[in-house]
């Protein structure tokens, strides 16, 4: 690709418009000899604590609407602490489907 200003300027714009296509970040970097690397990466902390609070808040979710039924029943089991524990390690074992 030859870089010439209206092409760079084009870049830049589409940059600055958060339109810009991993294509021209791909043209860009071999343009510049380089190479593009992609990642998406969590705001706070590390992908495994990401995963984890999110089981986390899945297991919660789970565990106390079941929890909520079972007491209307008077059958609740107690000790929803450790249920949700059990739980969160339970989704974090499974294997993740690649679709949702």
């Amino acid at each position: 690709m030859r870089a010439t200003r209206q092409r760079i300027k084009n870049f830049e714009d589409a940059e600055r418009q958060d339109r810009i296509t991993l294509a021209s970040l791909r043209r860009v970097a071999e343009a510049m000899g380089c190479e593009l690397v992609y990642a998406i990466v969590p705001k706070s902390g590390t992908i495994v604590e990401l995963a984890e609070k999110q089981a986390v808040d899945e297991a919660t979710k789970r565990v106390l609407a079941v929890e909520h039924t079972m007491a209307l029943e008077n059958q609740a089991p107690g000790d929803v602490n450790k249920t949700i524990v059990e739980e969160t390690k339970r989704l974090l074992k499974r294997p993740r489907s690649r679709a949702r």
